[in-house]
């Protein structure tokens, strides 16, 4: 990364500290902001000059006086621009749609048959953009994924090789986030405060088949392809997701290479015998070793959460320039 990408990465950083701050607090003084960030008051004013320039934020009243000079407070712009998150579980396609504070205003799941997949996203896309200012799709895929590419998908051959992304920015003229639905979850799951660990692995047994999201020291392993963590390849004789002796044979193998201090095991409609599966998975290991483990029912809300930090990382905060 040069210097020109690092001095970029920390504008959209500031920014998206300052949105975050008046997404939880509704309304907020500069001081406030400064108080509850890592950014200094010279810099929160100007972030804030940005935001008012841009319409992301408004201002608001002033707030009751305390025997001095009123402080002048902000509030976000709701409506600056919409988010749509598509989920791809099993044989839906989970949409919803969120405003700029990102609160979710629409939810819906809209069945398709695997071979008509990129027929239904067009079609969802196109019904969502007719009525919000769509600024960003987000779609997750349950298949190796690198850079907006679909590299394998076990279930959907034909769009091995297809640039998902590219496809659906050149269609709908918005900023597109395209990604394993995984790496998502552990991009999700670190950012939660009863987790908050930089080294952490995710899984699920269901939804979509086998799939594992691995992070460490704060980086999600994607591996040369996108293939890192696609443990579905692993043979076994009784490769049964509704046993537990090939599931902790492949926990035991996460635990081994990547040793993480967490993992989050996703309930699903198949496979929910996670202390089983976590016993068998960690015998004979040294107790040092050994992560906790956690049973959780947000795989949908990890996975929008993922893509909200990667919101924020490329700065798709701000509305795309329509080149229609």
């Amino acid at each position: 990364m040069n210097g020109q990408e690092q001095l970029e990465e920390i504008r959209n950083q500031n920014i998206s500290d300052l949105l975050r701050v008046l997404r939880e607090g509704g309304t907020c003084s500069l001081n406030q902001i400064a108080e509850q960030t890592n950014i200094g008051l010279t810099t929160v004013k100007k972030c804030m000059e940005q935001g008012l320039r841009e319409k992301m934020t408004l201002v608001g009243e002033a707030a009751e006086s305390t025997g001095g000079r009123k402080a002048q407070q902000y509030v976000i712009n709701r409506e600056y621009q919409y988010f749509l998150f598509l989920i791809t579980d099993d044989n839906d396609l989970v949409c919803s749609v969120y405003d700029f504070a990102m609160h979710c205003i629409e939810e819906q799941r809209v069945p398709f048959e695997m071979q008509q997949y990129l027929n239904c996203v067009h079609s969802v896309i196109a019904a969502f953009q007719q009525r919000y200012e769509i600024g960003v799709v987000c779609l997750s895929l349950p298949c190796v994924v690198k850079e907006g590419v679909i590299m394998d998908w076990y279930y959907n051959p034909g769009l091995c090789g297809f640039d998902m992304q590219r496809d659906l920015e050149k269609r709908f003229h918005t900023h597109v986030i395209v990604q394993n639905d995984m790496k998502l979850t552990v991009i999700g799951a670190s950012t939660q405060e009863v987790l908050n660990s930089p080294n952490i692995v995710t899984a699920q047994f269901g939804h979509n088949g086998i799939g594992v999201g691995e992070m460490v020291n704060g980086h999600v392993l994607e591996g040369a392809s996108g293939f890192a963590g696609e443990v579905g390849y692993i043979n076994d004789i009784r490769k049964n997701i509704m046993g537990t002796s090939y599931l902790a044979k492949i926990v035991r193998s996460v635990i081994i290479c990547i040793n993480p201090q967490m993992i989050v095991f996703y309930e699903s409609n198949r496979q929910n015998n996670f202390q089983k599966i976590f016993e068998e998975a960690t015998e004979g290991l040294p107790q040092y070793a050994l992560p906790e483990y956690k049973v959780s029912s947000e795989y949908t809300n990890h996975i929008i959460s993922g893509f909200t930090e990667r919101i924020n990382q490329k700065g798709f905060f701000r509305k795309k320039e329509r080149v229609i």
